[in-house]
């Protein structure tokens, strides 16, 4: 069965064989395999890895001994607290001694208090002084037996003395009260003293305590804190614990798992194959390799060749018992160990496998599960160890990866095989050409030169990428790259027959590179799946076509690859002719002509009906009657045997001519002959001796559909040129008009700067001179301007607003424009505007954009009109559906008029009707087209009709979106009026000419400015001055180190109320809708275009700041 190796029952004898070789050959095995070398590899990288070692022994030191020192501290935390608590019971008991020291005094007191009672009422009480004795003496001294302490305070013990002898004196006074009388005594005030005392001496008892008490509180608080360190320590530890715990388990775990699969890892089948005992007679070993990995690591990267080995893994896990072991031996190599399976169970349980992995490999019909294995069974080679087992059947493993090598080889040459049929369809001259997988973005070389750039696998997206960046010129590179894209081929190739061809331009004189793209097959979604890519260099004309020798080794490159591409030389010949024969020519004998299977019927017409054999020559000769009069000479280079001889003779082996023949219909078919001579001896019966014979194999090659390919191309480029050296011709006459058109207003400009410095005194003069210079300076814009708008239509930039328009203000606004233009030129005006028929004056659009085009149309028709001729307008609306309305302007004059062969190309650039009749201020050839590239952007449609004398009309349709009445509008409130005199103004211009110029126009209108050279300095010079410095600022966009944008968005950023309140007005000579939509996106409030106009500067600045002003 394919896939696998089963191995049966050996001989003993071969069994023997294989004992005694196990030990012997293992080294050898090992070597040969690549698993032990990648073994050898690890061992051979210790050496590297010993500095990385030392690097980690020395922090599991450092660990070891910052567990040691956490070990001592928590020791000595213990002894620690063990002291404190001691300290601390020392000084509980001092205090509960100090509380009845305090009790005793005052019981002195009250005892004393009632002896004096006694005594005087003439009761005597001996044994309450005795006991006051010693109360005294034992608050003095202490005194166990009533459980008084002595307290160590100065001050209480010299109060006791004081004590013990005023009740010394007391006790006196109390025997003179038993003689003479209370009366006659001082007992009563000493009494009252000895209270005094008694009091005093509590007192000291009382603060003694309370010291004690503060004592213990600190004593506490010590403990506290000796505790929640031990606590941390010891929770630390015990963390510490637990994670030691939770990793040891973890390594276990991982010791013997690997990550990858899930499976059991290299460790645990190298512990079951090192068992050194015999292995039981029951036990079988299985090895498995996966096939491709390397392809699949190479074209589609490492993580496509994990998720392949985890899907093997997977399935070969759930396909076997669950009771046997799976583990993965390293890289694409698996094992399994079985039990209790004898030589049919084992079998029965790899075709289960084999049976599973099939069914697997369904789901990834791109990339199927593709694998070798080989077994060995304990029962068949008694007394072996498990690796010697495994030995076994990993041999047995390669010779099943050989022929499943072999399967896989033959079946990828059958498909390549069809693909090159498949290619061959569409030409011969593909030099190289890839197979490529729209799904796993992955391709391998079908076919490749020598020097062919690419590897022969890999990501087909790489390789787009490569060719782009490689082999592309600049221009092209872009385009080349978005065509290669899978998603843009799906749209292209989306049917059999669909072909792509991509072409750029090389480096080669002479030459240029194709890029053919050939779909293959579909998904079930219909979605492109595979599909060729091939490569192509084709001749950019037929002067520069190859010689017979460079055609020769072409043919000899294709002949070779063809060889390559087949099974065998003949397959090759015939896979690269429409038809072949053979020519004795020393006997001049044709022999017989061979049509090439599944060819057209139609290549029997490159060969002459004629009967075989028969005389080449003859043949030849007749054949010649249906080549054509022009190719006749190469024909006859190779239509005759002596002079095919001749040539050989002379040591060519090998000629090719190229002719075309008429056939019976007229048609004309190109024909390539090439004529391949060998020498062979044979024996001559006649002559009873050897003689050499030279034979030709003649092929014959249908080349109509590359020569009509390559006059295809010719065409092309020719058509290329043609409109190259077309636009190069409007190009420059459109540099000589505007060279004329910018000298003119120039000239006119300098000319009265001269008179102005002549007449200097005559303002009369000086002001009209004025007038003149701006009206020619106006031009000059409107010309730069022309030219700059058409740029942004060539690349797709403008940008149309969605403003509120009123066709009634607007039209007003146009005609205001031109009708002073069209009186001027004694041309008469008519304008037609039928209220009924335009339903909705109010639309939304691009106002700008619309008054240029109707200005261009309008500025048309008076300059190409004469005096007394007329322009009429007329404006009617055509179709009203779903908010929209189509309008409909029909603008007719009495011009002179134009020819059809103008009006072909009235919206090409750089065109004019008349070059020799121009104006002063002739245009540039740029504004229908202009006009017509806006109508168009807005999806609308202009149609012109003209007749040469008799006039001009052109119609403008174009679709507006409708707008409510004003009146659903709120009013909007009025632009502040006033000047600007006081205002502060910051200036960030780097043209020192346009900024001294902008100065000295504010500066006159009361302004005062402060001027800096870029956006960098305008960030400064705000950011340092304190808020309110300055009331807007005047910011140039376009300036060195840092441009204006940058500068209005860092300034927008400071963390100042004033940075996000301070006008900031874009000037610039952008002046585009984009360039103001970009200025205010920075957080410009106002975008001014240059050249400036001051009355418009001062009235943006008074709506920026009018009501800063206010305040």
């Amino acid at each position: 069965m394919p896939g696998f190796l089963f191995h049966g029952k050996l001989c003993p004898m071969k069994q023997k064989t294989l004992r005694e070789d196990a030990h012997s050959r293992e080294a050898e095995t090992c070597c040969k395999r690549p698993r032990l070398a990648r073994e050898c590899a690890k061992a051979h990288s210790f050496s590297r890895e010993d500095g990385a070692m030392d690097s980690e022994n020395a922090n599991k030191s450092k660990k070891k001994k910052t567990s040691n020192i956490i070990q001592i501290c928590i020791g000595v935390l213990a002894v620690v607290l063990a002291a404190l608590i001691i300290v601390m019971m020392g000084i509980v008991s001092s205090i509960q001694g100090t509380a009845r020291v305090v009790n005793y005094a005052g019981l002195v007191r009250g005892k004393t208090q009632r002896i004096i009672k006694l005594e005087i009422s003439g009761q005597p009480e001996d044994g309450m002084i005795q006991d006051i004795e010693a109360f005294v003496d034992g608050l003095r001294n202490g005194n166990g037996e009533l459980g008084l302490v002595r307290l160590d305070d100065g001050a209480f013990q010299s109060k006791m003395q004081e004590l013990e002898e005023y009740f010394a004196a007391l006790h006196y006074e109390i025997l003179r009260v038993r003689e003479v009388g209370y009366e006659n005594t001082e007992i009563i005030d000493k009494s009252e003293r000895f209270f005094e005392i008694c009091d005093e001496a509590t007192g000291l008892a009382e603060a003694y305590s309370q010291r004690k008490a503060s004592s213990l509180t600190v004593i506490e608080k010590y403990i506290t804190i000796d505790i929640i360190v031990l606590m941390l320590l010891i929770g630390y530890e015990f963390i510490k614990a637990v994670r030691f715990a939770a990793m040891n388990r973890a390594l276990q775990k991982k010791v013997y798992l690997d990550k990858a699969t899930g499976l059991p890892n290299k460790n645990k089948c190298e512990e079951l194959l090192d068992d050194p005992e015999p292995a039981a007679e029951n036990v079988g070993v299985c090895s498995f390799d996966l096939n491709n990995l390397r392809r699949i690591n190479n074209s589609m990267g490492h993580e496509a060749g994990d998720a392949y080995i985890r899907r093997f893994a997977v399935c070969l896990r759930a396909s076997m018992p669950a009771e046997q072991f799976v583990g993965r031996d390293g890289g694409d190599e698996f094992i399994a160990v079985t039990h209790g399976l004898d030589e049919e169970a084992m079998r029965e349980c790899l075709t289960h496998v084999r049976e599973a992995m099939t069914e697997e490999s369904k789901g990834y019909p791109d990339m199927p599960l593709s694998y070798a294995v080989g077994y060995a069974l304990a029962s068949d080679f008694p007394g072996s160890t498990m690796r010697e087992l495994f030995s076994f059947a990993d041999k047995n493993m390669y010779i099943n990866k050989n022929h499943v090598k072999r399967e896989e080889a033959a079946a990828e040459k059958r498909l390549d095989f069809h693909l090159l049929k498949l290619l061959n369809r569409y030409g011969r001259n593909f030099s190289d050409c890839l197979y490529c997988d729209a799904h796993m973005d992955t391709y391998r070389a079908l076919r490749a030169s020598a020097d062919f750039f690419l590897a022969s696998d890999g990501s087909y997206s790489g390789a787009a990428e490569q060719i782009a960046a490689e082999r592309v010129a600049r221009a092209d590179r872009a385009h080349i790259r978005q065509s290669l894209q899978v998603s843009e081929l799906s749209g292209k190739l989306q049917a059999e027959g669909d072909l792509l061809e991509l072409q750029y331009d090389t480096n080669g004189q002479g030459l240029y590179s194709r890029l053919t793209l050939i779909p293959v097959d579909w998904d079930e979604e219909g979605k492109l799946h595979h599909f060729l890519l091939a490569f192509e260099t084709i001749r950019k004309s037929s002067e520069g076509r190859a010689d017979a020798k460079e055609q020769l080794t072409l043919y000899y490159e294709q002949l070779k690859q063809s060889i390559l591409e087949n099974d065998s030389y003949v397959d090759a010949l015939l896979d690269l002719s429409d038809m072949i024969y053979t020519v004795n020519l020393t006997k001049d004998i044709l022999e017989k002509s061979v049509v090439l299977n599944g060819k057209d019927e139609e290549c029997r017409e490159l060969f002459m009906d004629y009967p075989l054999p028969c005389s080449y020559r003859d043949y030849c000769s007749e054949y010649m009657k249906m080549v054509t009069q022009e190719t006749l000479g190469s024909y006859r280079l190779a239509d005759d045997p002596a002079k095919l001889l001749k040539r050989f003779e002379a040591g060519e082996k090998h000629i090719s001519v190229e002719y075309c023949i008429q056939e019976e219909d007229g048609t004309i078919c190109w024909v390539q002959k090439t004529v391949l001579m060998t020498q062979t001896i044979v024996f001559d019966t006649e002559l009873s001796c050897e003689m050499p014979v030279v034979h030709a194999i003649i092929l014959l090659q249908d080349t109509s559909q590359m020569h009509a390919r390559d006059e295809q191309e010719h065409a092309r480029l020719q058509a290329a040129f043609d409109e190259m050296r077309t636009a190069n011709r409007a190009k420059t006459d459109f540099l000589s008009r505007m060279s004329h058109d910018i000298r003119t207003p120039l000239n006119g400009i300098i000319g009265l700067l001269k008179i102005d410095e002549a007449h200097f005194d005559d303002k009369e003069m000086l002001m009209e001179n004025h007038r003149k210079m701006q009206v020619a300076a106006g031009h000059l814009l409107s010309l730069i301007n022309d030219v700059l708008q058409m740029s942004k239509l060539e690349e797709g930039k403008i940008i149309l607003a969605h403003d509120y328009i009123s066709l009634a203000e607007m039209t007003h606004d146009i005609v205001s424009i031109i009708i002073e233009r069209a009186v001027d030129a004694g041309i008469q005006w008519e304008y037609d505007k039928r209220k009924a028929e335009i339903p909705y004056p109010y639309i939304y659009g691009s106002q700008l954009h619309l008054r240029q085009i109707f200005l261009n149309i309008y500025g048309n028709c008076i300059k190409y009109n004469h005096p007394g001729g007329k322009i009429s307008t007329r404006v009617e609306a055509q179709d009203v559906r779903d908010g929209w309305c189509v309008y409909r302007w029909t603008i007719s004059d009495t011009g002179v008029g134009m020819s059809q062969e103008f009006l072909d190309h009235i919206f090409d650039p750089f065109v004019q009707e008349k070059n020799d009749a121009r104006s002063v201020y002739q245009g540039t050839g740029l504004g229908m087209t202009i006009v017509k590239g806006l109508i168009e952007q807005m999806h609308g449609t202009i149609e012109v009709t003209s007749e040469v004398g008799i006039g001009t009309t052109f119609v403008v349709e174009i679709p507006f979106e409708i707008a409510p009445p004003p009146e659903e509008f709120p009013v909007k409130e009025a632009a502040p009026s006033g000047d600007i005199h006081g205002l502060k103004l910051l200036l960030a211009e780097d043209n020192e000419l346009n900024a001294d110029i902008a100065e000295t126009l504010l500066t006159d209108a009361g302004a005062h400015v402060t001027i800096v050279e870029n956006g960098k300095k305008a960030l400064d010079c705000f950011e340092a001055a304190p808020p309110g410095t300055f009331d807007a600022i005047l910011m140039d966009v376009m300036m060195p180190v840092m441009d204006g944008l940058a500068a209005t968005r860092a300034i927008r950023a400071i963390p100042r109320a004033d940075a996000r309140q301070i006008p900031i007005l874009a000037m610039t000579a952008n002046a585009f809708e984009e360039d103001a939509r970009q200025c205010l996106a920075a957080g410009m409030n106002v975008h001014l275009a240059k050249p400036l106009q001051m009355d418009k500067v001062v009235a943006a600045l008074m709506e920026c700041c009018g009501k800063k002003r206010d305040l």
